[in-house]
């Protein structure tokens, strides 16, 4: 049972779970409202890449976890390397399935560049500063161009999009901060890596506020209404302030851990902020 749970905890569930969620919110922001099937199929897509995606990382990265994230699966000898790279593979081909009944043109353009990130990001794009952190957000992101492409206009899809990537750009450099020793034993070049936990930290520190004053464009241009505007001050723009406080005084891998895990329990906040802003 142990190890059977593990080729779903490699997936990572809060990803999944939060993959999951933006898909539910682009059928919510729907109109006319899609059709079940075409739901369960972005599900599985969604589900399958991102989990894909996700073990991929850990293969690549199997080294630095043995430092950082001893935990994982592969690392804690659950599952093997090449056992790994074979579930990857399939779940890429049971998405790619998956989206044959749903393919339109926007797919076309959007499917294979989300597979190129997800199978190049660790290998070509995380060892270079910025980028990978880059690369990862937009990933995420395009979730939401992916759900509302399918559903019948991407448009609805855009902002959600932005603030998808913006809010995981910040939680990707808190994340290079946490991993500081693993990744220097391994050679990686991270941003707080190659130019310092100082750098890094204003770094964060910028993109946060970019964040919270980007965040609250949607209410002011009334795309989404009063309950958006309620929701996301109270459960976004507070924890953030919260985020830039305490970076700005600990920047220890300890707390940076902890803010990353504050700002990953943010995002689900922020879809329902998205969610409620309909009404």
């Amino acid at each position: 049972m142990k190890n059977l749970l593990a080729y779903f905890k490699i997936m990572r569930p809060l990803n999944l779970l939060q993959g999951g969620i933006a898909i539910l919110v682009c059928m919510a922001l729907a109109d006319p409202k899609p059709e079940w099937l075409s739901v369960l199929l972005a599900l599985v897509i969604v589900w399958a890449y991102t989990g894909a995606g996700n073990i991929l990382n850990d293969y690549f990265d199997v080294e630095i976890d043995r430092i950082n994230r001893p935990q994982r699966p592969i690392p804690a000898g659950l599952i093997q390397p090449r056992t790994a790279l074979f579930y990857a593979i399939f779940l890429f081909a049971l998405g790619t399935a998956a989206v044959v009944p749903v393919f339109n043109r926007q797919l076309a353009i959007i499917i294979p560049f989300a597979l190129f990130f997800l199978i190049t990001y660790t290998k070509f794009f995380k060892p270079r500063p910025l980028w990978g952190n880059l690369i990862v957000s937009a990933i995420l992101g395009m979730t939401f161009l992916f759900g509302s492409s399918i559903f019948g206009d991407i448009r609805v899809g855009i902002v959600p999009c932005l603030l998808a990537f913006g809010f995981n750009f910040v939680r990707e450099i808190v994340k290079d901060m946490q991993d500081v020793a693993g990744d220097q034993a391994r050679g990686a070049r991270t941003f707080p890596l190659v130019y310092g936990l100082t750098a890094a930290r204003r770094l964060v520190i910028v993109a946060t506020l970019i964040l919270m004053v980007g965040a609250l464009v949607p209410f002011y241009l009334k795309i989404y209404g009063k309950f958006y505007l309620l929701i996301l001050v109270l459960t976004v723009e507070i924890p953030l302030i919260y985020v830039i406080f305490s970076i700005s005084r600990d920047a220890s891998a300890t707390n940076c851990g902890r803010i990353a895990a504050i700002l990953k329990g943010d995002i689900f906040f922020g879809l329902l902020a998205i969610f409620a802003g309909k009404f």
